[in-house]
């Protein structure tokens, strides 16, 4: 037994083949996995709107072929050349967060109390969601600045505004959007690079109890946000109207049961608003019940600690912060869009990585994972 323990954990810890085989193998695996779920729980929303079951599932499949085109590339694309492109990577998304509020180049949608989103460039008959993107970028970004700051490079507070006002202005402009969820998941990846930096988890526990009155006024002033709110604490209050998709998502996780019911026949597959989207869980337990969803959740957790494994033997500092950066907004986007789901979080627009519909969230992921497996090819990681 001792010696099967050993060889497991030599398998799990010192990769053989120049690419790490259970990192790769489970991103193929979960993108297959993900757009066969994502069928599933758009094919009767496609059908009702389209008249087509597998108009998402073609666009999708689109996604997914130029995502594995941007995989490969990413991961054989060394990887340091990606601290030249750092600043310039946050400049074009600045720009492109901008088009999104130009008539004519971004796509708004409206909801029915009222409020316009402006979310999406398009481009034909597809969408680029910009705050994607900037994810990526405010990750590039952050680890070539937080290796300057370890080197000791620059120390004149002068050199810090332009950090700021990029930063500032990535965060301002997407929470115009809005896209709260998206600004959120991008604040937690900075706290996660002072908490990297050395900065004491004291002083930034008070920063973070220091910010609470901003964090309050930014929801109760601001309508959609307040009713959210409402709506995530009591849900059947608002069950015909707000809070249908959380009440409906609920109902989706007990009709699942242990076991799931047959493909796209609950009630979830036919009333549930975003089924294919952000909401793409609900349906999946619906089908797959309560084993189906520990299976997908130790998909993910395979996936995520072998990531974690390999960068702590990375041994290039840029390279380290990067694939640290990278698995914690793809950890916390996992986290976030389930406990949206399952009510344990407000709903915010956040997308489930390989399952949701969506083609710029698909491609930046593939992006993300090609970085990783770049990272931690064998050369690459120590002894």
């Amino acid at each position: 037994m001792n010696a099967l323990g050993r060889k497991f954990k030599n398998f799990w810890e010192s990769p053989d083949s120049p690419f790490d085989l259970v990192l790769v193998g489970s991103v193929f695996f979960l993108l297959l996995f993900g757009i066969c779920v994502m069928y599933s729980s758009s094919s009767v929303t496609a059908w009702r709107e389209f008249q087509d079951s597998e108009y998402f599932l073609k666009k999708q499949l689109a996604w997914a072929v130029i995502g594995l085109v941007v995989f490969f590339f990413f991961a054989n694309f060394p990887y340091k050349r990606l601290e030249r492109f750092a600043l310039g990577g946050m400049i074009i998304s600045v720009l492109l967060l901008i088009l999104v509020f130009i008539p004519g180049v971004g796509k708004s949608v409206g909801t029915y109390y009222g409020r316009n989103f402006h979310r999406w460039i398009g481009i034909g008959p597809y969408q680029l969601q910009p705050s994607e993107i900037a994810k990526l970028a405010v990750v590039v970004y952050l680890s070539s600045l937080i290796v300057k700051l370890k080197l000791k490079e620059t120390r004149d507070p002068k050199k810090f505004i332009l950090p700021a006002v990029l930063l500032l202005s990535v965060l301002i402009l997407i929470l115009a959007e809005p896209a709260f969820g998206t600004t959120m998941e991008i604040l937690f990846v900075v706290i996660a690079f002072v908490f990297l930096f050395g900065f004491p988890v004291r002083n930034l526990l008070l920063v973070g109890l220091v910010s609470l009155p901003l964090a309050y006024l930014l929801i109760s002033q601001v309508g959609y946000r307040r009713k959210r709110m409402e709506v995530w604490l009591d849900p059947y209050r608002f069950r015909y109207d707000e809070g249908h998709q959380l009440v409906t998502s609920f109902r989706a996780f007990l009709d699942g049961g242990w076991f799931g019911n047959k493909l796209a026949s609950g009630y979830a597959h036919r009333y549930l608003t975003y089924s294919h989207t952000d909401f793409v869980l609900a349906t999946y337990v619906e089908d797959f019940g309560f084993i189906g969803f520990l299976f997908f959740f130790a998909l993910v957790m395979i996936l995520l600690s072998r990531v974690y494994v390999l960068l702590k033997r990375v041994q290039d500092p840029f390279g380290f912060y990067l694939g640290a950066g990278l698995l914690f907004i793809l950890g916390t986007q996992f986290v976030i869009n389930s406990y949206v789901v399952t009510g344990l979080f407000p709903i915010t627009g956040i997308s489930l990585p390989f399952m949701s519909y969506g083609g710029s969230s698909l491609l930046v992921v593939l992006a993300a994972f090609g970085i990783l497996v770049n990272i931690t090819r064998k050369e690459n990681i120590g002894v």
